[in-house]
């Protein structure tokens, strides 16, 4: 009975020093790939999602893009290169990470504050704000955590010196995906003067298996 106690107890251990380690690995993974679109080395983010064919990638309202469309989707969104005076730069913040108590996936949310320089002709660069929320699945394979699901909640991408409140252009935008191979967003609720912010993406909270991914549209904890 003492020894069935110790080897219980000795397996709760270890399988929190496997989340310790799965948080760490996720952490760095979702700061790597985002310096990667920083930079504009769409590669490199890709390498980062995993190759299911029910991985997901949702970019506010450019709509929802499977499985190996999101190679297409990421150079689609993506260029490689930049213009002179261009600027895209997103951080993470306030990381929110939950893994499965089977270690087999993890649900994760990131605040992300951002600028940026969009390059006109004539004049110079337009300053923006370009604030939003992630919110990811991860799925261990091959040895290694990958991105399984993910969606960029916009909050705001506005003019710098107009400010959220003043630029109202994402107020025009017809809010339904443009290129062929994208799905209807399944969720698109930016700042604008006369929104309605709600809890979502709802945060993670502690689960023990694998169970869908609407967690994050769902505006109450459970």
């Amino acid at each position: 009975m003492e020894n069935e106690v110790m080897q219980e107890q000795a397996k709760r251990v270890a399988d929190k020093i496997l989340r310790l380690e799965a948080y760490t690995e996720i952490q760095n993974n979702m700061g790597s790939c985002v310096l990667s679109y920083n930079y504009r080395r769409p590669e490199e983010v890709l390498s980062f999602f995993s190759s299911r064919e029910d991985a997901t990638l949702e970019i506010a309202d450019e709509g929802v893009f499977r499985g190996k469309d999101i190679r297409e989707a990421i150079t689609y969104l993506m260029p490689s290169t930049c213009e002179p005076g261009e600027l895209m730069d997103i951080q993470l913040a306030s990381p929110i990470i939950e893994v499965a108590e089977d270690l087999e996936t993890a649900r994760a949310q990131w605040v992300c504050p951002g600028i940026g320089a969009l390059p006109r002709e004539g004049e110079a660069p337009q300053a923006i704000w370009n604030w939003g929320v992630i919110g990811a699945d991860f799925i261990y394979e091959h040895g290694s955590w990958k991105i399984w699901h993910f969606h960029w909640f916009r909050l705001m991408k506005c003019d710098y010196q107009k400010g959220w409140v003043q630029d109202t252009s994402l107020e025009n935008r017809p809010n339904i995906p443009v290129h062929p191979l994208a799905e209807e967003s399944t969720y698109h609720n930016p700042y604008t003067p006369y929104s309605i912010r709600e809890c979502i993406p709802m945060y993670p909270r502690p689960y023990k298996t694998w169970d869908g991914e609407d967690w994050m549209l769902k505006k109450k904890k459970e």
